[in-house]
């Protein structure tokens, strides 16, 4: 009788991690690994170290959020001149402006930003 009851419980217990790890797992895979849609034009702006923009300036990635909606990323702009840098909060279809020129961001990963001059 009392291996029957172990055996029960252990069936149980088994069972219950089962279904924890499911929405766990679950939950990991309705997250977005990107947002948006990346075109052949774009400059990609990574999370390893500044990136250079194709109208002067920098981009740093900090980090990103895909788990919130809408999706975010803040990035550090750097004109080029001391004391020049500042922060941005982007989504998709966001703009921003570096060294008086704009870009979109066309999409968010994450580990990295893509944007578009212009």
């Amino acid at each position: 009788m009392r291996a029957a009851t172990a055996l029960l419980t252990a069936g149980l217990l088994v069972g219950t991690l089962a279904a924890c790890s499911d929405d766990d797992d679950k939950a990991k895979e309705s997250v977005p690994q990107c947002v948006g849609k990346d075109t052949p034009d774009s400059t990609h702006i990574i999370s390893a170290g500044p990136g250079p923009l194709p109208g002067g300036g920098r981009a740093v990635l900090h980090e990103t959020h895909l788990d919130v909606t809408p999706p975010t990323a803040l990035m550090y702009l750097l004109d080029g001149n001391p004391g020049e840098a500042f922060e941005a909060t982007v989504s998709v279809g966001s703009t921003i402006t570096v060294k008086a020129v704009k870009y979109s961001v066309v999409e968010i990963c994450s580990g990295r930003v893509q944007l578009v001059k212009g």
